[in-house]
């Protein structure tokens, strides 16, 4: 496998960038070019815990690529993440109009400087086309396609045993047409039926033809019902606004908002969308929020725990200083971990993840940074942190508090910016 490194400050400015690589790929390539990409910020490593990279570009002919797929975070705490390209990554002969990688946490995006990518021309083999790529979006066609596929095969096969129904009634119909003409026949020609004997053939004949046509309408009823049935199916997205999560009992997709019962804490971006369940029966399924990262198990008739989210949750944001509570937008507890932003004395853009204790708990964070000391550096400052988690929807910074070398702890500038919930 390919391999090539590339360094990026996350701060865009020019003087702070490594000189880069300039990535080499052929038209047809794909699947074992990969680069180990190592993120900075103002010359220390980026965090990369919670976040997700993502390749996003233009290719030569105009076609977009983006794939939240192929990348890997080996080192968060060093920045350092490998990606590898896809097969539509080298589709179109030339230089890439514009590529970069993009860092995303829920709502929240930063994005490096251009990456260079040229595609070289590829005379032997044919057939590769160009096309815009997706990954989410790849995602969902396919399984929409697998779908269609399975439900088409079901259609064929009622449609034959319906297509035998009609066959065997037909002809069926026609035996007794045939039957009802040669008494008539008797009748008119030959006169060897009494009046009554032929009314009462008649009236069989006449009986049986009802019959047959009455399980025609029948059968047609039942083939319209079963394709309406079907295509509901297919679809998938059914009529109005979902109630309560607890009420769905068929596989399908549910529009949901903010008057529908047992959803939960979202992001601003999902405050309305659509739920999709794959149920076993009425009583037992799966039920995942789409684009928000939320799932839910109903067992044996009843909403199964709680919501998980493998998406943080924004609950709070602004700038939280000593003393001050912050009133978040749903229940902490609702969530396994909480990631915290911090802004200490050495480091403003810090990252803390913490398991959420019971009520009245408290929560300790710490952080230390070296300062200079002639040419080399010495013990710097300590730095630390204490929130308690006062209720279900409150988190009061109680203390900020640094010590420089040997002295005295002392109020410190510290501050929280925001507060998200996870897993």
């Amino acid at each position: 496998m390919a391999n090539q490194d590339l360094y990026y400050d996350i701060t865009k400015q020019g003087t702070s960038q490594e000189k880069q690589q300039y990535l080499v790929t052929r038209v047809g390539d794909g699947g074992l070019k990969t680069v180990t990409v190592t993120v900075w910020s103002n010359g220390t490593p980026y965090n990369l815990h919670g976040l997700t990279p993502v390749f996003e570009g233009v290719k030569p002919d105009g076609e977009k690529i983006i794939d939240t797929r192929g990348a890997i975070v080996l080192d968060p705490v060093n920045g350092v993440f490998r990606y590898t390209f896809p097969h539509q990554a080298s589709t179109a002969e030339g230089e890439y109009r514009q590529a970069f990688f993009k860092l995303k946490r829920g709502e929240q995006t930063d994005s490096t400087l251009e990456v260079k990518i040229n595609v070289l021309k590829n005379m032997v083999e044919f057939g590769i086309n160009s096309e815009s790529y997706f990954t989410e979006y790849q995602q969902k066609i396919a399984e929409l396609e697998e779908k269609i596929n399975t439900y088409l095969e079901e259609l064929k096969t009622k449609a034959a045993g319906t297509e035998a129904q009609v066959e065997a009634n037909a002809t069926l119909a026609k035996a007794l047409k045939q039957q009802l003409d040669l008494i008539q026949s008797i009748a008119n020609e030959r006169e060897l039926l009494t009046k009554g004997e032929f009314n009462e053939a008649l009236n069989t004949v006449n009986n049986n033809v009802d019959a047959i046509s009455s399980k025609i309408d029948t059968l047609k009823r039942e083939t319209t019902e079963e394709l309406e049935r079907i295509k509901d199916e297919v679809t998938g997205v059914k009529t109005g606004v979902l109630d309560d999560v607890a009420n769905i009992t068929k596989s399908g997709v549910y529009y949901f908002n903010s008057t529908t019962q047992n959803i939960p804490t979202r992001n601003s971006n999902n405050a309305n969308g659509y739920i999709e369940a794959v149920m076993k029966d009425a009583d037992n399924g799966m039920m995942t929020m789409l684009g928000a990262g939320y799932s839910i198990e109903k067992y044996k008739g009843k909403l199964h725990g709680r919501w998980v989210s493998s998406v943080p949750v924004k609950l709070w944001s602004g700038k939280l200083t000593k003393g001050q509570t912050a009133t978040l937008n749903g229940n902490c507890h609702d969530f396994g971990k909480l990631i915290i932003e911090v802004g200490y004395t050495t480091n403003r853009h810090a990252v803390e993840w913490v398991n959420i204790p019971n009520n009245g708990s408290t929560i300790y964070m710490n952080h230390i940074g070296m300062q200079s000391s002639g040419d080399g550096y010495k013990n710097g400052h300590l730095d630390e942190v204490v929130i308690q988690i006062k209720d279900d929807t409150h988190i009061v910074l109680q203390k900020t508090l640094k010590a420089t070398g040997d002295a005295q702890a002392v109020d410190s500038d510290a501050y929280i910016s925001a507060i998200y919930g996870i897993y």
